[in-house]
């Protein structure tokens, strides 16, 4: 008879090798494995799963499939669950899907609500898994990726005197990660659901935030606010694109559906390095996509006739790489990312299509956004100005324009990443200062021949130096002799702001033909970029 093989179940078992009572088998343990496993990855289970996408929605798991490279993710905390008694296994993960993938082969830490538990509401486990990850991709030097679905904190888990503890254990392990951070790493937020709690504050402390269209996003519910003030509303009121879009700007792009979302956060982080200590990424140099002789078309002669600024900056960076961040907040400038030569570089320019282009409130805060990105994470800055002044005014007064102002004023001074600016029609006040004046340590400032620099437009500046003489002239000699004089004056008062002042002073580094405007800023960069 042949000796039993150790395949055989009827081979005889060492009783030294005998479970102990109460000792778990491997193959019990790994049935068990599988059962939490399972009932992890069913996230809230067929009949919630199946209400979710009968919504249109993707599911967290779907979300983060479609953000990072195929088979990247590396799930963390995948078996965690409630620890509320009651609560337990009911709710899978947490409600929370974090870990680690890459995006075009770079690192990102990821955390995805899970709308299918509990409404995704965040339980002190989500919590804690929330922090681990906002700490770890700080102390690695990771960007940082939110995608947010969620229903608020969750009740009874947050009420009492530990609350305090759900927003923090260790140093470190803060639910924002902005304790102790280590490296300054891009941080980004979707907004894929009607998102309250966390979403939003994941927003305010985001670099970048975009929101898919019938989604919101805010402190609180319309349950809660309702509640608490007695006021009923919606979530579009709330939270929706006339709100955090195009009122507060809290909300950096508003896109089509879900994918779209994704796929902006993947373009976003394609212009910035991982981590702030890293140089961007560069790309292969791509010719404009609208050649520089055309520019002499598209800008009027004349300061006040409009145009689109979107024509002009797709003449100076390369075919298809400007990407606008906040397209529908503060209109009369536009800020993105772009790059020239290949080089990533952030730019700011007036939009003389909507108010003249002029430096309003909304317009600063704006522009302050680009210049802490950039100068966070190394990109040039390129300062396209056809500047007519800063807004005046008892609304710029009340929204605290002043002080606004000297922030931006202070963040452009103090970047020490390259700067180029390109006057193109005008340069009027402390806009002109502001925005890359050659006083803010601006490594190249060119204008463009017809350019004019100076503390306001002609015609203002006319009516407030010969106010008194342009009186009496209409008095002694009536309107049309007053209007001939104001011409006239109006005239030399452009004379003397032409460019060639400036230059012949040194004031500004050089006055370009409009056609060579992409090669003056090649030129800007080659110039500003050095080996600090």
């Amino acid at each position: 008879m042949a000796a039993p093989t150790p395949e055989d179940p009827t081979a005889s078992v060492d009783p030294r090798d005998a479970p102990a009572p109460g000792e778990v088998t491997k193959a019990e343990g790994l049935a068990e494995l599988e059962r939490r496993r399972a009932l992890a990855l069913g996230m809230g289970g067929e009949a919630r799963v199946a209400a979710h996408h009968a919504s249109g929605r993707l599911t967290a798991r779907e979300r983060v499939a479609l953000l990072v490279d195929p088979g990247s993710f590396v799930e963390l905390g995948l078996l965690a669950h409630s620890d509320r008694p009651e609560i337990g296994e009911r709710a899978p993960a947490d409600a929370a899907v974090t870990g680690v993938g890459t995006v075009d082969g770079r690192k990102v830490g990821v955390i995805a609500n899970d709308s299918t538990v509990m409404a995704g509401s965040t339980g002190k486990v989500g919590s804690r898994k929330q922090g681990q990850i906002m700490s770890l991709a700080a102390r690695k030097g990771y960007p940082l990726v939110m995608l947010g679905d969620a229903n608020g904190g969750r009740l009874p888990d947050l009420l009492g005197s530990d609350f305090a503890a759900a927003a923090g254990g260790d140093e470190g392990e803060h639910f924002l990660g902005l304790r102790v951070m280590e490296d300054r790493i891009p941080r980004v937020t979707a907004i894929l659901g009607n998102a309250y709690g966390d979403p939003a504050f994941w927003a305010g402390s985001s670099d970048y935030v975009a929101m898919a269209k019938g989604c919101s996003v805010a402190l609180s519910g319309p349950s809660l606010v309702g509640s608490s003030l007695g006021a009923a509303t919606t979530h579009e009121e709330l939270g929706g694109p006339e709100v955090t879009v195009r009122t507060s700007g809290l909300v950096t792009r508003l896109e089509e559906d879900e994918a779209a979302t994704i796929a902006s956060i993947r373009t976003f982080l394609s212009y910035l390095p991982s981590h702030a200590r890293l140089d961007p990424p560069a790309s292969a140099p791509i010719a404009p996509a609208t050649g520089g002789e055309q520019l002499l078309d598209i800008v009027p002669d004349r300061g006040r006739r409009g145009y689109d600024i979107h024509r002009v900056i797709a003449a100076v960076v390369d075919a298809g790489s400007f990407f606008e961040l906040h397209p529908g907040y503060a209109r009369s400038l536009v800020t993105g990312l772009a790059r020239v030569e290949g080089q990533a570089v952030g730019v700011v320019a007036n939009q003389p299509k909507f108010r003249g282009g002029v430096l309003d409130a909304e317009g600063v805060t704006k522009a302050e956004r680009l210049v802490s990105l950039a100068t966070a994470f190394g990109l040039p800055l390129v300062f396209l100005q056809d500047m007519p002044g800063a807004m005046i005014g008892v609304e710029a007064e009340r929204l605290g324009l002043a002080r606004r102002l000297m922030a931006l004023y202070t963040a452009v001074a103090r970047s020490p990443v390259p700067k180029v600016t390109v006057i193109i029609r005008k340069a009027f006040g402390f806009g002109y200062m502001t925005l890359g004046g050659p006083s803010m340590g601006t490594d190249y400032v060119v204008a463009w021949p017809n350019a004019e620099i100076g503390f306001m437009a002609a015609d203002n500046a006319v009516q407030v130096v010969h106010h008194r003489r342009l009186r009496d002239t209409r008095a002694a000699e009536g309107d049309d002799a007053a209007r001939a004089l104001a011409a006239e004056l109006e005239e030399q008062m452009h004379h003397a702001f032409a460019p060639w002042q400036a230059a012949t002073q040194s004031f500004i580094h050089d006055v370009i033909r409009p056609q060579d405007t992409r090669q003056a800023v090649v030129d800007g960069l080659f110039v500003g970029c050095g080996y600090r």
